[in-house]
């Protein structure tokens, strides 16, 4: 595997991630049922006053809540152009998710498959990270994709929807690294999505992490 730059990301993930067309991005995720996972992560941010988006892509997850108000940071300017100017987001940054801190605490930080090209080092970073500047009580919200089958074909690659050569991630080793860091980490919520995919029904399971930053006594 290739070493993370100084800033945590590999610059072929760098490179790969800004050749990726937005308006393909969005087709991919709602032909995908990926739409779900991200209303479902809508839900569970709802009553959060002020959420950031860690990888925000082109804005989706703020499409799907009818929340504009979420403040994206992506690390393609593409994305985050579109994100804008699509008015999915009022404000969405090109920055690195390891080097960006929020003018206010939020209440809610959100990472919808983000996390799977990284390593174990780098995610404790990032969640360390996000533990500095979350308000106390405030939730990490991660998305992780742990399975794709073919139901009556070849088993496919589990992450060629968003990363293509990114490596599995176990949700278990999520909910360790929140924990270590010291998040009080909820019961991992598993959601599966079945769609017709090239003649072939593709079933795909997303775990959902949530983390609470817990308040001082």
């Amino acid at each position: 595997m290739e070493a993370p730059s100084a800033l945590g990301v590999s610059d072929t993930l760098h490179a790969w991630w800004n050749r990726v067309d937005p308006d393909e991005f969005d087709r991919v995720t709602e032909s995908s049922g990926r739409l779900e996972v991200l209303r479902h992560v809508a839900s569970v941010v709802q009553s959060s006053r002020y959420v950031v988006e860690l990888g925000c892509g082109t804005g989706l997850l703020a499409r799907e809540a009818a929340r504009p108000d979420i403040v994206g940071v992506d690390m393609c300017s593409a994305m985050v152009k579109k994100a804008c100017s699509s008015s999915r987001m009022d404000t969405a940054l090109v920055d690195n998710i390891l080097e960006f801190y929020p003018v206010d605490s939020p209440d809610a930080v959100v990472l919808c498959n983000v996390l799977e090209p990284y390593s174990s080092e780098v995610r404790k970073l990032l969640f360390s990270h996000i533990m500095d500047f979350l308000s106390p009580g405030g939730l990490v919200v991660v998305a992780v994709m742990v399975g794709k089958t073919g139901l009556g074909t070849e088993f496919e690659s589990v992450l060629d929807l968003v990363f293509p050569s990114a490596n599995p991630v176990h949700p278990g080793d999520i909910e360790e690294e929140l924990a270590m860091i010291g998040f009080d980490v909820a019961v991992p919520e598993l959601i599966s999505v079945r769609r017709d995919q090239d003649s072939a029904k593709i079933q795909r399971s997303f775990a959902i992490l949530v983390g609470r930053k817990i308040e001082p006594s």
